[in-house]
């Protein structure tokens, strides 16, 4: 480790993630923190590894690290259920090296493992001590789903955290060449992107708006609908229940056919009603009492009111049993689709992958493909809001 440098001054401008140990601090360059996140949020749901540079120094008795570049793993091989680098991948980090961080010596490595949260897999710390075995060599884990992330460091013989870790603003020009060179994010562009989103999302609202106004005159327009329309939009509406919801209740189609057609009597009806008052009245002596027009009125009135009343009543019914099916029918398929989409399981607390399989599979005998699939060595080694794959 080399001892303070008389020039050397710990960077001014630096944010602290965390709480930090006084013995053991991380100083990592914001566009290397800045790359890692954006690198791991573009895997697309898969692992991926990266080797970070930078040195160590040894300030007024503690232990400092600086990480001043990240390197993506390229040419890496899946192995014990977890990603490593082969001998071609660190072939290609010492060409990067040269190139651009120059000076730069390895420092440890980054592991992007989305949707497990801070869960260390036991591959992890056996690599670790395999490959990264000098001191204060470090490992960065990170789940970009849940922005989650921390170092790790053999120390006393023990694999454990670190607390917290500090990120510094220096100008850092072989960081910026590298993330050009390799297609990372370019600030600028993102901000124009997301200018021209912000105003996609306006013309989106105003057109909302504007629909919301129109849409306010059709309905004042529908208002004017007579009872015709009305009754033929209720029949409609039935007849769309029936067939979406009964396709596969023949039992009940005898039944509901049977209501359909009270339902029709009940609207031709209505209309024979009206009609035959309609040219009775009109066909009226003139000198007739104006008592005996408003008692036809009225009957009218009486007529259609009940009707529809029995319209009503007809249709809710039938709307309530079609629509009871149609939940039954929807609750089935999404219990189904459930249990056939299931690939990973939280662990609650008081859970065994005994009593996991047995409510997954209904069998105890999956354990060992449990085990399996989440490289696990002891079934036991298992804890509340820890996430396993299930085969």
């Amino acid at each position: 480790m080399k001892e303070k440098d008389k020039s050397f001054n710990l960077p001014k401008n630096i944010k602290q993630m965390g709480s930090i140990d006084e013995d053991f601090k991380i100083y990592m360059e914001d566009y290397v923190f800045t790359y890692l996140q954006q690198y791991s949020k573009d895997s697309r749901g898969e692992e991926r590894v990266a080797i970070l540079v930078g040195d160590s120094y040894n300030i007024d008795g503690n232990e400092v690290l600086f990480i001043n570049g990240a390197i993506k793993g390229e040419h890496t091989i899946h192995e014990d259920g977890i990603l490593k680098f082969s001998k071609k991948s660190f072939e290609y980090i010492d060409e990067q090296i040269n190139k651009y961080f120059l000076g730069s010596k390895i420092i440890g490595w980054f592991y992007s493992q989305p949707g497990f949260s801070d869960y260390i897999n036991e591959g992890y710390i056996n690599y670790h001590k395999e490959v990264f075995k000098e001191e204060n060599q470090v490992f960065f884990l990170s789940d970009p789903t849940e922005n989650i992330g921390g170092f790790y460091r053999f120390f006393n013989n023990t694999f454990q955290n670190v607390k917290g870790f500090i990120i510094y603003y220096e100008k850092n020009e072989s960081m910026s060449e590298y993330m050009l060179a390799n297609k990372s994010i370019d600030i600028k562009s993102e901000e124009e992107r997301y200018k021209a989103k912000d105003e996609r999302l306006k013309d989106i609202t105003r057109n909302s708006k504007a629909c919301r106004v129109n849409g306010k005159a059709i309905q004042d327009q529908r208002k004017m609908f007579n009872i015709f329309g009305s009754l033929s939009a209720v029949l409609l509406i039935v007849c769309f229940i029936m067939g979406a919801g009964l396709i596969q209740s023949d039992d009940r189609i005898s039944e509901l056919e049977r209501r359909i057609v009270k339902l029709d009597e009940s609207y031709r009806y209505v209309l024979s009603q009206m009609k035959n008052d309609n040219v009775k009245s009109v066909f009226a002596d003139d000198s007739s009492d104006s008592k005996k027009l408003d008692t036809k009125e009225t009957t009218i009135e009486t007529v259609t009111e009940i009707t529809t009343e029995t319209v009503t009543e007809i249709t809710t019914e039938i709307i309530t049993e079609a629509n009871t099916t149609i939940e039954k029918n929807i609750t089935l398929d999404d219990k189904n689709k459930k249990l056939q989409n299931i690939d990973t399981y939280e662990i609650k607390e008081g859970d065994s992958l005994e009593g996991i399989s047995k409510k997954i599979y209904g069998t105890r005998n999956k354990i060992s493909d449990i085990m399996e699939v989440n490289n696990m060595d002891d079934p036991n080694k298992i804890y509340s809001g820890m996430v396993i794959k299930l085969p």
